[in-house]
């Protein structure tokens, strides 16, 4: 019964979602949305998500065609999302992405770093891995009662449903392969454009700023 009530759920989420989202357009006069928020809304954002359980949030799956009309956004943003999805699937997503946003709209997406998990087994020694390892254990992996970089490492894939961790080229070439230019390596919170500066809010989600600088690699870009 429970799961009969969930998927009536998501239907009605599935159903009531492009009304929404073109309310949101109707409004808006910079239209900019967020693409997998969870609880983490953003004020004047068209925040999105799988299980729109916060107030405000509507749905939408990254992973299939979006319900929105072309050339529709000047802004996208994605905080930790695409390594939830098959690689495959995030192409329809940065595809969509591209195809949503007005000629000039950036996309600004924040992920993980293969390298840096790479680099907790590698160098475990140097400062700033031992300091995540002993995060991650600490906050995640108490039971196992050492500091280890294999079960760090397998906590960022299994322990967190990740589908697909990326490095730099093979972000930098799916974002090109959607079409986006410009592509450009920012830090966690900065950017040219005032309205993608200060919006990074994983650090906060997870309990530790340093640890989500310390994994993630945020990039932006351009559609043409």
């Amino acid at each position: 019964m429970a799961s009969l009530r969930f998927r009536l759920r998501q239907q009605y989420w599935r159903w009531t979602a492009p009304g929404k989202i073109n309310a949101y357009l109707r409004d808006a006069s910079r239209p900019k949305i967020q693409i997998g928020a969870g609880y983490n809304l953003l004020s004047g954002w068209l925040n999105t998500t799988l299980y729109p359980l916060a107030p405000g949030a509507v749905f939408l799956d990254a992973s299939q065609p979006f319900p929105i009309p072309s050339a529709a956004f000047d802004y996208i943003f994605s905080e930790h999302v695409i390594e939830h999805i098959e690689f495959e699937e995030a192409a329809t997503m940065l595809s969509e992405s591209a195809r949503i946003l007005k000629s000039g709209g950036r996309i600004r997406l924040a992920t993980p770093d293969l390298a840096q998990i790479i680099a907790v087994y590698a160098q475990p020694d140097e400062p700033a891995q031992r300091d995540y390892i002993r995060w991650i254990m600490d906050r995640f992996r108490p039971q196992v009662g050492a500091y280890n970089p294999a079960q760090v490492i397998n906590q960022s894939f299994h322990g967190w449903r990740h589908k697909f961790i990326y490095d730099e080229p093979t972000l930098v070439k799916a974002l090109e392969g959607a079409g986006f230019t410009a592509v450009t390596r920012v830090e966690p919170g900065q950017s040219g454009d005032e309205n993608l500066r200060g919006i990074e809010q994983h650090g906060e989600y997870v309990g530790s700023d340093a640890a989500m600088r310390y994994e993630t690699m945020v990039f932006e870009a351009v559609k043409p």
